[in-house]
């Protein structure tokens, strides 16, 4: 069967984007979201107080993808939104696929466009904002956000707390 719809596929005059509805319609959706470590010229990451989260309200800005949004103009989106921030050199971090249902986080690095720049909440997501040290966040953040913050600190050349000789 699979040969022979293969083979259908091969020789029907579909168009491609007759073919990329077909896939679309056949195939598993997965919701794709975004996350962004701001890195500002001081070596301090954004993060904002979202007021729909509960257990760890502190954390780094992001949001989910619109439909054909790329995921750097999904991120540029969302901070514009929320703390009207623009930032620069936005580029690839992660992608993290997370078991339990079918989603996808796209981590992304990126600097903010001003170095005066200061994020001030826009959307009723976000309670406050701001850029603060690896040792001085408000709040403990999930383990996660943490390693991926000390990942791109890291791949930025900027000194982690945590490598300091003691």
């Amino acid at each position: 069967m699979k040969r022979f719809l293969l083979w259908l596929w091969r020789v029907l005059p579909l168009s491609s984007g007759l073919q990329f509805a077909l896939l679309w319609l056949i195939n598993p959706k997965f919701l794709l979201g975004v996350v962004g470590v701001v890195v500002d010229d001081r070596g301090r990451v954004l993060l904002l107080d979202h007021s729909y989260r509960n257990e760890s309200p502190w954390a780094l800005p992001g949001g989910w993808l619109r439909r054909g949004e790329q995921p750097a103009e999904a991120l540029v989106r969302e901070l514009r939104e929320e703390v009207g921030l623009e930032v620069t050199d936005v580029t690839l971090l992660d992608v993290h696929l997370d078991p339990s249902v079918p989603r996808a986080d796209i981590s992304l690095v990126c600097r903010p466009a001003r170095p005066d720049a200061r994020p001030v909440p826009a959307d009723v997501e976000v309670r406050a904002a701001g850029f603060y040290h690896l040792e001085s966040f408000p709040h403990p953040l999930r383990e996660d956000q943490t390693a991926l913050i000390r990942r791109a600190l890291r791949r930025l050349g900027r000194a982690d707390p945590a490598d300091r000789p003691r």
